[in-house]
């Protein structure tokens, strides 16, 4: 009996530390790894340029401290930005060999420590960059020189040329400059678009109601419509509404004065969301709606609301798209666009400067002459912008 007894514990005994022993041997050690410093959540990084010749370092970085010197080998690699634009959804262009240089090619990590020598990009000039175009120089890591493992999802970052610009813009004020211009050639059936704008308040309308309009397009006879205006139906006077015959919302944004905003209109067919500086502000849902492209109102125009409605500020950058931005697209276009981007129908820069038209840079044709006062433009030192 002593003896099955015993057999019988050890059996248990074996049952009950099999699977601890098996726990230890799925334990995963994790050994340090190699990436671009800087990379951790994001490989896009923005490089500020506002005169050249600019510079920007680059560095690599081990997640343990080295245990002996580390060499660390960077390259150009402008292939990349193909594969990163798939990924994004995004239109960014390799800046040209011309416009920058790459000092040295490699950065050591010193024993001890974690973060190598740095390597330095150069802007050197920009005369090669078009204007509205996103450029990225990729630096990516072609080999290290020790037993750690280059980690590849930081293997590589993209340097956004973030140039400093001054534009032009027009100022609305006046309640005599509102009108609705319309085009020759309408487009018809839109189920599908985006309509962008910068704007900036210099004060808001303090009537009764404190309604400002922005902008309103549509067709011709205003039937089916989308306006933009704040302080409508109650909500804040720094609130924003954009609202067509499909439905409507409201920003959660709470616009500021003395500040420049790009609003994003995006419509896939089945929702309608609002971007405000390259960031999701609000949506509403509606299917079936279709619009007509066929004219454009600054301010309000409807005679006897011009002064009881009238936007205090600015307007610039002022673009139609036949097809929906991605979010990616819309951030790539803060300050200024290609006109030969896909699926740009119009496009007014109101960079003119001087006199009463605005040229439609797409060159569909869809150029304004303005028939009421005289207009205002603006060029002092808020109108920067960096992309």
């Amino acid at each position: 009996m002593n003896r099955k007894y015993n057999f019988l514990f050890l059996l248990i005994a074996v049952i009950i530390v099999t699977p601890i022993g098996f726990s230890c041997r799925k334990y995963r050690q994790f050994d340090d790894v190699i990436l671009i410093t800087g990379t951790e959540t994001d490989p896009l990084i923005k490089f500020t340029v506002e005169n050249t010749p600019s510079s920007i370092n680059v560095t690599a970085s081990s997640t343990g401290l080295a245990a002996k010197n580390i060499t660390v080998n960077f390259a150009v690699d402008t292939a990349l930005v193909s594969t990163y634009n798939t990924q994004v959804k995004g239109n960014y262009f390799a800046a040209p060999a011309n416009a920058y240089t790459l000092s040295g090619g490699s950065g050591v990590i010193h024993s001890g420590t974690n973060v190598s020598d740095p390597v330095t990009v150069t802007l050197v000039s920009t005369d090669s960059l078009k204007d509205g175009r996103n450029y990225l120089i990729p630096i990516t890591i072609k080999s290290v020189n020790g037993p750690e493992s280059i980690l590849e999802t930081s293997r590589t970052v993209f340097l956004k040329i973030a140039r400093v610009t001054q534009f032009n813009s027009i100022d609305i004020s006046s309640p005599n400059f509102y009108d609705i211009d319309t085009f020759t050639t309408p487009i018809q059936n839109i189920s599908q678009f985006t309509f962008e704008i910068k704007c900036f308040l210099n004060s808001w309308h303090t009537g009764n109601p404190p309604i400002s309009r922005l902008c309103n397009w549509g067709p011709q006879d205003q039937s089916t419509f989308n306006l933009l205006r704040f302080g409508e139906a109650g909500s804040d006077t720094n609130q924003l509404q954009w609202i067509n015959s499909a439905g409507g919302m409201f920003s959660n944004t709470r616009f500021a004065l003395k500040t420049w905003y790009t609003i994003s209109c995006v419509c896939d067919g089945s929702s309608y969301r609002m971007y405000v500086n390259g960031e999701f502000d609000n949506s509403f849902d509606a299917s079936g709606q279709t619009y007509t492209w066929g004219a454009l109102e600054l301010g309000m125009s409807y005679a006897g609301y011009q002064t009881a409605q009238r936007f205090l500020g600015r307007m610039a950058e002022i673009r139609f798209w036949s097809r929906p931005l991605s979010q990616t697209e819309i951030q790539q276009n803060i300050c200024a666009v290609d006109p030969t981007a896909p699926g740009l129908v119009s496009y007014w820069k109101l960079n003119e400067g001087s006199g009463q038209a605005f040229t439609d840079l797409t060159g569909n044709g869809r150029n304004i002459t303005w028939r009421k006062a005289p207009v205002v433009w603006n060029a002092d030192s808020v109108n920067k912008c960096a992309q």
